[in-house]
C-alpha cells in the first residue's frame, strides 16, 4: 500500500507539471500567432495544472508517510512526539505523518533458553538449562513498551529464570533433583510465573532441556552404582549358594532316611524270622516224645553216618578199659 501511494504521488506531480508545461507551450504558440508584427514574442505559463498535480501529489505523499502496516503477531504502539497515545492491531493503519511514530511489540509465543549453575540442598553443583515459552499480554503492549522499552527478555525474563533455578535447586539434594525432575520443573515454572505476572508477561510452558552435575559427582555416582551392582551380585551368589546347600542337605537327608528305612525294614524282617524260628522251636520242645527223639536220631544217622564203625574204641575212663577191634560192617543198614 505504501508503494502504491508513493507511485501515485510521483505520477500526480509529474502529470501536473508536464501538463502545465504542455499547456504553457500551446498558449504561448497561440499568443505569438495572433500578435501584431514587430511586437516581441510572449511566453505564457500555465500554473493551474501544475498546482493541481502538485497538490494531489502532496496529498498522496502525506498518505504515504502516514500509512503503517502492523505485522501479524505484533501490536503497534502509537507514540506522538514520544508519548504513547494508542495501540494498533495487525493490518494497515494511517497515522499522522508528522509527529506520530509506530513501534511494534511482539505478542506471539516466543522461546528463550537460559543456562545457570546452581547448588543443590547438599551443596552439589548442578548445571541446568531451562527453556521457557512466553508471550506478552496483548491488552498491555503499551505498558510493556513503557516499562521495559520492548526488551523484556534481558530486563525481566532472564533474571526471573536464573533466580528461579537457584531457588528451586536449593530445595532438593542431588539425588532428588534427578528422581523428582518433573517436580523441580513445575517449581521453576511457578516461580517464573509469579515473577513475570506484574509485567503482563504470560509464561506458557517450562522445560528442563539439559541437566548435569560436576565431573567429580558424576564419577562418585558411577562408583556407587558399580558398588551397588557388585553388592547385588554378591547377594545373588550367596542366595544361590544357600539354595544349593539346601538342595544338597535335602538330598543327603533323603538318602539317610532311605537308608534308615531300609535298615529298619531289614531289622524287622530279621526279627520276624527269628521270632518264627523261636516259635517253631518252642512248639517242637513242647511236642517232644521218646518216639519222636528216636525218629529224629534215626533220621540223623541216616543223613550223617556213612555206615563205617570206628577202627578203635576206647571204653571207659579207668585203667581197666581195654582197646578192641569192632567187627567190620560191609554196608549201612
Amino acid at each position: 500500500m505504501g508503494s502504491l501511494l508513493f507511485l501515485l504521488f510521483v505520477v500526480s506531480v509529474l502529470a501536473g507539471v508536464g501538463y502545465s508545461i504542455w499547456q504553457s507551450f500551446v498558449e504561448t504558440e497561440k499568443a505569438n500567432a495572433t500578435k501584431a508584427k514587430g511586437t516581441p514574442d510572449k511566453t505564457v505559463v500555465a500554473y493551474v495544472p501544475g498546482a493541481i498535480g502538485t497538490g494531489l501529489g502532496l496529498i498522496f505523499f502525506s498518505l504515504f508517510l502516514g500509512a503503517y502496516s502492523v505485522d501479524a503477531g505484533s501490536v503497534g504502539v502509537v507514540k506522538r512526539f514520544g508519548r504513547p497515545v494508542g495501540t494498533l492491531q495487525p493490518g494497515l493503519h494511517f497515522v499522522r505523518p508528522i509527529g506520530d511514530t509506530v513501534t511494534e511489540v511482539p505478542v506471539q509465543t516466543r522461546v528463550i533458553k537460559v543456562s545457570e549453575q546452581a547448588s543443590s540442598g547438599d551443596l552439589q553443583l548442578v548445571n541446568m538449562e531451562v527453556t521457557l515459552g512466553y508471550h506478552v499480554d496483548t491488552l498491555h503492549a503499551m505498558d510493556i513498551l513503557v516499562q521495559l522499552n520492548n526488551d523484556a527478555e534481558t530486563r525481566v525474563i532472564q533474571p526471573a529464570i536464573l533466580e528461579s533455578i537457584k531457588a528451586e535447586a536449593s530445595q532438593y539434594n542431588a539425588q532428588e533433583l534427578i528422581t523428582q525432575r518433573v517436580k523441580v520443573r513445575d517449581g521453576i515454572e511457578n516461580r517464573v510465573k509469579l515473577r513475570l505476572a506484574p509485567y503482563y508477561i504470560v509464561a506458557e510452558s517450562t522445560s528442563i532441556t539439559n541437566f548435569s552435575f560436576s565431573q567429580q559427582y558424576e564419577a562418585s555416582i558411577e562408583a556407587k552404582q558399580v558398588a551397588e551392582q557388585n553388592a547385588e551380585k554378591a547377594k545373588n551368589d550367596l542366595n544361590r549358594i544357600r539354595v544349593e546347600a539346601d538342595q544338597a542337605a535335602a538330598e543327603a537327608k533323603g538318602k539317610a532316611d532311605a537308608a534308615i528305612a531300609a535298615a529298619t525294614g531289614e531289622a524287622q524282617s530279621t526279627l520276624i524270622v527269628a521270632k518264627a524260628k523261636a516259635e517253631g522251636q518252642r512248639l517242637q520242645v513242647g511236642n517232644i516224645t521218646p518216639e519222636l527223639l528216636q525218629l529224629r536220631t534215626i533220621e540223623l544217622m541216616h543223613d550223617k553216618w556213612d555206615g563205617q564203625w570206628p577202627t578203635t574204641f576206647l571204653g571207659g575212663s579207668t585203667p581197666a578199659s581195654v582197646l578192641f577191634q569192632p567187627p567190620a560192617t560191609k554196608a549201612k543198614q
